[in-house]
């Protein structure tokens, strides 16, 4: 992206979110025989902004190509991601594999990793939780969650927490020779562990695997999504998203409501739940080759759902794979996706971006997070702040290797940062009378052909298509609805095909106004 001295605030279609900025890396693994993978972010539950960000990840040590032990990693940011940790800090050396990490706060200003202690042999572990009361500077001997007397097939573990300060955590376990999926409580801040308790219910001769957790925050149910097998047709095994809840503090749970309508599989479930409405993910397809992403919404406390809908109104849906969508709900209500696209011509996974202001009846357009292209990025994770915006880690493999890498759509974490020369031009000059502003473009094979224009506060005021023969632009100064924009600083982004190449920022003064 071009340094024209300008602030980029880039906000995405009237809701008031801002394009994503520079990539930031996370983890210091810098060994060339480690890789690192599975992050999840969370937010401080403070008041204060910016909330403080956590990040857990797992760093996987190598001998060539063949991992020899994993371990857990912390790391935070106290700017909003402008920056993180100079040190990875440790949370568990494995024994052999520290893995599929997960995390969570509570009200008290606790951190929660839970994580999955492969032990030598096939698959064979246990469950973990661990605390940080000091912001993450040190963490507290793992305890133990699961109370299998042997280890056997486990993982994948995730956590969540109710208004009360209880944990609730769900994870694959193989004791009953598949994998179900098994919870348990705590009520000490992860100190002790109730009893396990199954949550998948039936008796069906597969594996499930995928579990999701999420806590209504109006009634302390607990909710779980799940990938479930289901006999569609004779002599074939296919895995639906499924649904349940626990209105007891996971006592007993409801049984599972199948969530997706594909024929064929359907897996990478997400839950989260808001005080009014709970809104469900997954990922699938019915035969073809593209992969869907869709989800449903709740207003009854999971006993109805909504038709399916597409996570994004993508022009691209049926060209591309869509995967792994997670989601986040802020305070006004908004939900918010991160998600992987391949694109099946370049068959490059990257990570977009996309809201929804109606409870996921309709969504955005995208928003691409990642900077780099032609590398493959997987498994994003997205948190959001008090005021609504995005923060999203993924990995990401633009060296050559997995790396962990965060962006945000804050405006006041977002700063440019040199690149290399480009030819292409964003150039605004004021009209005589000063309520108009001509953009003067360079044509060049960095053509823009989108600029975007925004109030200093980051809400979207004007979208403006440029015509490929044109080299100029001009903004009258009205809004997307034909209302005058007040005197002010607006800041402008132009993008070629969805990516940002320039910006800048121009004042705009009506007839009596005084400079700024």
């Amino acid at each position: 992206m071009k340094n024209l001295g300008f602030i980029l605030v880039v906000i995405g279609y009237t809701a008031g979110w801002a394009a994503f900025g520079p990539n930031i890396r996370v983890d210091h693994q810098n060994l060339p025989n480690h890789v690192t993978s599975h992050a999840a972010i969370t937010l401080s539950l403070s008041d204060s902004l910016p909330q403080p960000i956590y990040v857990v990840f797992q760093d996987d040590s190598l001998e060539g190509i063949v991992t020899v032990r994993s371990d857990i990693y912390f790391q935070k940011s106290t700017d909003g991601g402008a920056t993180f940790l100079p040190q990875d800090v440790l949370v568990r050396r494995g024994e052999t594999f520290a893995c599929y990490p997960d995390i969570i706060t509570d009200q008290g200003g606790n951190i929660y990793i839970v994580y999955t202690e492969r032990l030598p042999g096939p698959s064979l572990g246990h469950i973990y939780c661990t605390r940080s009361t000091d912001q993450g500077v040190s963490w507290s001997t793992p305890r133990r969650i699961d109370d299998n007397s042997s280890p056997v097939m486990m993982g994948w573990a995730k956590i969540a927490v109710d208004t009360g300060g209880d944990l609730f955590v769900a994870w694959n376990d193989g004791r009953m020779h598949h994998l179900h999926i098994w919870s348990s409580v705590s009520s000490d801040s992860g100190v002790n562990w109730r009893t396990n308790v199954r949550v998948s219910g039936d008796t069906i001769s597969s594996d499930r695997y995928q579990p999701d957790v999420a806590v209504c925050p109006t009634t302390n149910f607990y909710l779980v999504t799940f990938s479930s097998p289901y006999y569609a047709r004779p002599n074939l095994v296919t895995h639906n998203s499924v649904f349940t809840k626990s209105t007891d503090g996971g006592i007993a749970f409801s049984p599972p409501i199948v969530l997706d309508t594909f024929t064929s599989h359907c897996g990478q479930p997400h839950i989260v739940a808001s005080e009014n409405f709970i809104i469900a993910s997954y990922s699938g397809y019915s035969g073809g080759l593209q992969i869907h992403s869709q989800a449903r919404t709740s207003n009854d406390f999971g006993i109805s759902w909504t038709p399916p809908v597409p996570l994004t109104n993508l022009e691209t849906l049926y060209s591309s794979y869509y995967n792994g969508a997670r989601l986040a709900i802020d305070p006004s209500g908004n939900v918010h996706t991160a998600l992987m696209v391949c694109d099946i011509v370049t068959w490059n996974y990257e990570i977009y971006y996309a809201f929804s202001t109606d409870q996921g009846l309709t969504w955005s357009e995208r928003e691409i997070v990642n900077e780099a292209t032609y590398a493959e990025q997987y498994d994003p994770d997205i948190a959001v702040d008090l005021s609504g915006f995005a923060y999203i880690v993924f990995e990401d493999h633009r060296n050559q290797r997995g790396e962990i890498w965060f962006a945000t759509n804050h405006p006041l974490a977002l700063s440019e940062k040199p690149t290399k020369r480009m030819n292409s031009l964003l150039i605004g000059i004021p009209t005589i009378f000063r309520n108009k502003t001509l953009f003067h473009l360079t044509k060049n094979e960095n053509q823009i052909n989108t600029i975007r224009i925004y109030n200093i506060t980051g809400n979207l005021v004007r979208k403006l298509i440029v015509n490929p023969d044109s080299q100029s632009l001009v903004w009258n100064g009205l809004d997307d609805w034909g209302r005058r924009c007040p005197s002010g600083v607006y800041v402008v982004k132009a993008e070629k095909s969805g990516r940002v190449i320039a910006s800048g920022k121009v004042v705009l003064l009506h007839k009596g106004a005084l400079p700024l």
